[in-house]
């Protein structure tokens, strides 16, 4: 299976930035009052405060031998409530009482059909089926009221001419208010009781009265692009490359203000914080379900700030948290089958499995809180109503799994990952990698040795594994080092000779401290099977750790090597053996060197590099007054 990587929306170039702030400055612009922070926080005002209280439901997009249902889960009781047929082809919101999601249209005409569903029994309520010429850009709803963008006129791939937002009562399906847009490239709304908010053309978030579906207020996104819009307990959001909070201060949205986030993140992490509200596809459950960042925001007046300053990384099967400010990697689990969806209710990272389980994990330690099972289910996708959601029957702070991850956890973890056969996430195996070599102890040397000694390993994934042991610099380990190098080839056994080029690079990096591991460097040295290659890096570590037990060694290879054809196109072993001999040797070792750079059969390029070397060198001579 391949993995998706969907890429970011592009930032207007300075010109049309420019060209923007121009129109919404007319006149005549529907834009014009665009930006004012008056008209924002009269909108802002208008937001009822969230419920108090969450019903901890899962509905779950089923399919399988049991055929397309809806089911919902009552995460408290660990137990299902109801099951409903149901043909779900965009993705579940949940409002109030009822819940929506797209479903292929009963009769002719028009290309999808939203649907509402009582949340108490999944029955249908009602089907709004759209007409002909009318494409869905998305929907949300509120308790009251699911509201819809519709876009009209216009072809396929091209911007429409027209679009509006439509407010169907929530229960009945009958249209309480049609509130025009000023551009027909509209995205998908973002809804919380008494504000519904739209992304236009790509710089523009209209916000509009819940109740009466009058325009209240325009923000003008100056710094990147506005191509999604987010509802949460804490507030209203919107951006692309990163998260604005909604506030007086964004209402012309910059990048200074303290109203804005950007996390920092290793390079394998895409940074989608949210869905593109412009591309209706991203309705759609998708592989974008499995691959974003999970995000809450605490904030303090116009200021925000990632809540417990940690944003979690659900990249598949695998969930990551981290630092979100330095990028540092605070936790890490790895599951055995995809999440399909997953959320963060504030309290706890939650995801539903493809194979039907339900799992939560503590935010901030990664311990694993709840888990469920919906037996023989495949499930498609998931939609949650768990704001705060945390297990009660075990009080997280006390709980023994929910105690902050222990170094050993973490590195187990991430060798699981490693070890992991799935072909899908070679750039996370190797972000892995790296993540091993930096946690503290032995134990981590001794998991990258083991790792390193395994068949089949990616050329990529064994360079980062020795270059994250070289990075180590693990003094208290060099004993681990010096066993792996003991170990041959051995072929009637199926043992591999150890990968001697990164083994030396690791000792060589630990200095003086590596001369403990001379005599094993030496001993591959004299292997005839040692490449050049692994001989250039062998020399290097012996000279880098000062072992002047091995200048015999270094001689002998110089003097069997000197004039073998094979070093002909690449002296690089034999120039480094030159360089180390100059360094760890004596006068003898000079004289050596002296008769090597003069004897013709001597490959050519050693020829010149120790002809350039000896003169360099060369002691200085005393004059007869001294």
């Amino acid at each position: 299976m391949t993995r998706v990587r969907v890429a970011q929306p592009l930032l207007p170039g300075v010109a049309v930035l420019a060209a923007v702030i121009a129109i919404a400055a007319c006149a005549t612009s529907p834009y014009k009052r665009a930006g004012d922070a008056g008209d924002v926080a009269s909108a802002l005002a208008r937001l009822q405060p969230p419920p108090t209280t969450a019903r901890n439901l899962a509905v779950l997009v089923l399919g399988g031998t049991g055929g397309p249902r809806l089911a919902a889960y009552d995460l408290a009781g660990s137990r299902v409530l109801w099951t409903q047929p149901a043909d779900v082809t965009t993705r579940v919101v949940l409002g109030g009482d009822v819940l929506v999601h797209g479903s292929k249209p009963a009769v002719g005409g028009g290309t999808v059909a939203v649907v509402a569903r009582d949340l108490g029994n999944g029955a249908v309520l009602w089907q709004q089926q759209l007409a002909a010429g009318e494409r869905l850009a998305g929907y949300d709803a509120d308790s009251k009221s699911v509201y819809m963008v519709v876009q009209t006129g216009g072809t396929a791939g091209r911007v429409a001419s027209g679009a509006a937002v439509v407010a169907l009562d929530a229960r009945a399906g009958t249209v309480r208010w049609r509130h025009p847009l000023p551009s027909g490239r509209a995205g998908g709304p973002a809804a919380r009781d008494g504000l519904i908010a739209v992304p236009v053309d790509s710089q523009y978030v209209i916000l509009i009265d819940s109740a009466t579906g009058s325009q209240l207020a325009q923000v003008l996104s100056t710094s990147e692009a506005a191509t999604f819009v987010r509802a949460l307990p804490e507030g209203m959001f919107y951006g692309s490359r990163g998260v604005f909070l909604l506030s007086p201060s964004t209402a012309r949205g910059s990048t200074r203000e303290p109203g804005y986030l950007k996390a920092g993140m290793p390079p394998f992490v895409r940074p989608f914080y949210w869905y593109d509200h412009y591309r209706p596809e991203q309705t759609e459950y998708s592989a974008l379900d499995r691959n974003h960042i999970l995000w809450r925001v605490s904030v303090d007046g116009d200021r925000a700030r990632f809540r417990d300053d940690l944003t979690v990384v659900h990249d598949y099967k695998f969930f990551f948290a981290f630092d979100a400010t330095s990028g540092q990697l605070r936790w890490a689990r790895a599951y055995a089958e995809d999440a399909v969806s997953s959320t963060d209710t504030g309290r706890a990272i939650l995801f539903a499995s493809a194979q039907g389980d339900i799992v939560a994990l503590d935010r901030r330690t990664g311990a694993k809180l709840y888990e469920a099972h919906l037996p023989g289910e495949v499930v498609r996708g998931a939609a949650f109503d768990a704001e705060g959601f945390a297990p009660t029957a075990v009080a997280p702070a006390a709980a023994p799994d929910a105690a902050a991850p222990s170094s050993s956890e973490l590195v187990d973890t991430l060798v699981a990952i490693i070890s992991d056969k799935d072909r899908r996430f070679p750039d996370v195996k190797l972000f892995a990698i790296e993540e091993l070599g930096r946690q503290p102890g032995r134990e981590p040397t001794r998991k990258l040795l083991d790792i390193m000694g395994k068949e089949g390993l990616p050329p990529l994934a064994s360079q980062k594994v020795g270059e994250a042991l070289a990075a180590r610099r693990d003094t208290q380990s060099a004993d681990m080092l010096a066993g792996a190098l003991r170990l041959t080839a051995d072929y009637a056994d199926g043992q591999t000779g150890p990968p001697v080029e990164f083994l030396a690079k690791a000792v060589g990096a630990l200095g003086a401290g590596g001369r403990v591991v001379s005599p094993e460097l030496v001993m591959q040295l004299r292997q005839p099977e040692t490449p050049p290659v692994a001989a250039t890096q062998i020399v290097r570590a012996l000279a880098a750790t000062g072992a002047d037990d091995a200048v015999p060694a270094l001689r002998d290879f110089l003097s069997m090597y000197r004039a073998d054809p094979a070093y002909d196109a690449d002296p690089t072993a034999l120039i480094a053996v030159a360089e180390a001999l100059l360094k760890l040797g004596g006068p003898a070792d000079r004289m050596l060197l002296l008769f090597v750079a003069e004897e013709p059969h001597t490959a050519a390029a050693l020829r010149a590099h120790l002809t350039r070397a000896l003169g360099e060198t060369a002691p200085a001579r005393t004059s007869a007054r001294d």
